[in-house]
């Protein structure tokens, strides 16, 4: 059985992969002109987290990780763009979001969420 924390990652990484589908779909028939490269990136790294943090992979962990460092580092490169354009209490804002993923990543390395992954004759 999946943990919740861990179903709910899932959840959330599969919003990210349908919403980075959905661009590139919207780039593919030309409703959109931006470059493909960052949507198929997150497509990419969003679809395997989800995939393999349902199954209790020890590389689904790792890329979760990966990938909530990379969610941290946007978030906060955001931030700046926006209080670079004179809204600071919106740059606070998406700081202070920014701190969701590093929950998400100090969870990840507990070492009872580790055994969950660690172990390959996991009981049923």
């Amino acid at each position: 059985m999946v943990p919740w924390p861990i179903a709910l990652l899932t959840l959330f990484y599969g919003i990210i992969a349908t919403l980075s589908a959905a661009t590139i779909w919207q780039i593919a028939t030309g409703a959109v002109a931006k470059p493909l490269l960052w949507p198929i990136l997150w497509l990419i790294v969003s679809a395997g987290v989800m995939c393999g943090l349902p199954l209790l992979k020890p590389w689904g962990r790792s890329l979760a990780i990966i990938a909530s460092w990379l969610m941290v580092a946007v978030t906060l490169a955001i931030a700046g763009l926006v209080v670079m354009a004179g809204r600071p209490l919106l740059g606070l804002l998406a700081t202070v979001s920014g701190t969701v993923h590093v929950v998400a990543i100090r969870y990840l390395r507990r070492p009872a969420v580790k055994a969950y992954f660690g172990s390959t004759a996991r009981q049923q």
